[in-house]
């Protein structure tokens, strides 16, 4: 089968190949997906550069991608939620990563039924945004009432996020620029922010939670307009201080991820609020839940552009510009 590897660490021209590589087998518990369509997003880019070198290795070269949604080709042993001809979609784990492909063979446990009022391309550019947001609002404790700054509200993320955090009954603030301030509003936004024109941290108000999209001087700046006893969850900022007990990382990255957030943790400190940093869990069960709220109107995947199969080095370069509205998706079928 065809599939992108990537075979070193820096420019995505040089190092993201299209290469024929072997069909997938499924093991004990897997399935075999033949990938319609996959969604790109940051990680993508950052792996492929080398960002994430000092926290999480891979041995090179080695398919990537994370998200896809496509049609259930064989089954393993054991494996019974599945049958040949489901149409489904999928966040790949960090072991499985692979969706760059025409196939890709993984646990039943990731994978949950496509939307059916959806197209593959729509599906495929759910999986990580929805499940960043579904487990990082768990963790943030994110209940009606509560309000919400959403930064890059028309972004990949945000558009996931506007919609969700509406449906939780939160009163949601986005930021965005002006070209894009009608749509996120049309998202559910309760108030938009249009960074062209206004600095958020200027307005007047505090917020239990802020969804940092961004990282760098955001994710510091954020500890300025949370409450005392919110939280700042951050996709792009650094790890926070339980990822090396997490992951079972040696005293060497301990004490790199410590230095990392060396100054996000005195900001959160002074003022009076946790940081938590994105730690996506590939999870077929609220793989099933998006796709209840998808199908029962409260969500509505955003794609922003489609590229051929092909293409997928110049996806990478237009989704690392920023311009992007929602979702970049890979055609691959």
């Amino acid at each position: 089968m065809r599939a992108f590897v990537l075979d070193g660490y820096g420019a995505i021209a040089d190092h993201v190949r299209l290469a024929e590589i072997a069909d997938p087998v499924p093991g004990p518990g897997d399935v075999r997906i033949e990938i319609h369509a996959a969604s790109l997003n940051p990680i993508d880019f950052k792996i492929a550069h080398g960002d994430l070198k000092r926290v999480s290795k891979y041995q090179l070269p080695r398919p990537f991608g994370f998200d896809a949604s496509g049609v259930v080709s064989s089954v393993g042993a054991g494996a019974s939620k599945f049958k040949p001809g489901d149409a489904v979609f999928v966040r790949a784990s960090r072991d499985t990563i692979g969706t760059f492909a025409e196939q890709i063979a993984l646990g039943e446990k990731l994978v949950a039924l496509k939307p059916a009022s959806i197209s593959h391309a729509e599906a495929a550019s759910l999986p990580l945004v929805g499940l960043t947001t579904v487990q990082m609002f768990g963790r943030a404790g994110a209940k009606s009432g509560q309000r919400i700054l959403i930064h890059a509200g028309s972004g990949g993320v945000g558009t996931f996020a506007v919609q969700y955090a509406k449906h939780l009954g939160l009163h949601v603030t986005s930021t965005t620029s002006s070209k894009n301030a009608d749509f996120v509003a049309s998202l559910g936004a309760d108030r938009v922010i249009a960074y062209d024109r206004e600095n958020y941290l200027q307005q007047d108000g505090k917020y239990d939670i802020v969804y940092d999209t961004l990282g760098g001087a955001f994710t510091i700046d954020a500890f300025k307009v949370v409450k005392r006893g919110g939280v700042v969850i951050s996709l792009s900022g650094p790890p926070d201080r339980d990822f090396a007990r997490r992951e079972g990382a040696g005293l060497l990255v301990g004490i790199v991820v410590w230095l990392m957030g060396r100054k996000v943790y005195a900001a959160s400190a002074a003022a009076g609020a946790r940081y938590e940093w994105s730690f996506t869990e590939s999870n077929g069960d609220q793989l099933r839940n998006i796709a209840a709220l998808v199908e029962g109107g409260a969500i509505r995947p955003v794609v922003d552009r489609e590229f051929a199969f092909e293409q997928l080095p110049d996806a990478l370069t237009y989704l690392e510009a920023g311009r992007a509205r929602g979702k970049v998706v890979l055609k691959v079928r």
